[in-house]
């Protein structure tokens, strides 16, 4: 990706305004719009694109979808680590380094509020590197959230965490979906 050295201008605004409200808009009829060649968008979108400004993501609306949000901020002693764990978690949506009471915060989402208690409950809250920890549940989001799609297609005994779902209290006594990538999952969707 290359680093963004000019700025933006009005036409790539309008570009990118126009993306935003409709994704399936043509090249042709934003050449149109713009009162530019085709050619010429195609260039500025390429452009857009090559500098991250522009980003294409299929992902699902979290409403929609009615998956569960989870905001975990934690004060630890290694966030790379937690990340790094967190990385193979098919629950896991993004983490982010930050600065104040807390210095990392992670979103989690799921198909039901159990699920990513029990997640936390068996990985996060337990782990000695995690100092203090403050979990919320997204109530529902204000606008449309799309959120990348992480389906698990091969599904193991063996969970990313390299657990068993079969053997865990909270699958066992029904607190819990089982991990997404395992074949003990009893979810859906992810």
């Amino acid at each position: 990706m290359k680093i963004l050295t000019k700025r933006i201008d009005d036409i790539d605004k309008k570009i990118l305004h126009s993306l935003s409200q409709n994704p399936e808009v043509s090249q042709v009829d934003l050449a149109e719009h713009l009162k530019i060649s085709q050619p010429a968008v195609s260039l500025r979108i390429r452009k857009l694109e090559e500098t991250g400004v522009l980003v294409h993501l299929i992902g699902m609306d979290v409403k929609k979808a009615q998956l569960f949000l989870a905001k975990i901020d934690m004060n630890t002693t290694h966030p790379e680590e937690i990340l790094n764990f967190l990385n193979k978690c098919p629950l896991y949506l993004n983490g982010f380094l930050t600065s104040g009471r807390y210095n990392l915060t992670v979103f989690l989402i799921g198909e039901n509020m159990n699920s990513i208690v029990s997640c936390v409950d068996s990985h996060l809250r337990p782990d000695p590197v995690v100092k203090e920890m403050e979990f919320n549940f997204v109530v529902t989001p204000v606008r449309d959230f799309i959120v990348p799609m992480k389906l698990n297609l091969d599904k193991k005994k063996i969970t990313p965490c390299e657990k068993d779902c079969s053997n865990c209290t909270f699958y066992i006594s029904n607190r819990c979906l089982g991990c997404p990538a395992s074949i003990h999952y009893e979810g859906t969707l992810l």
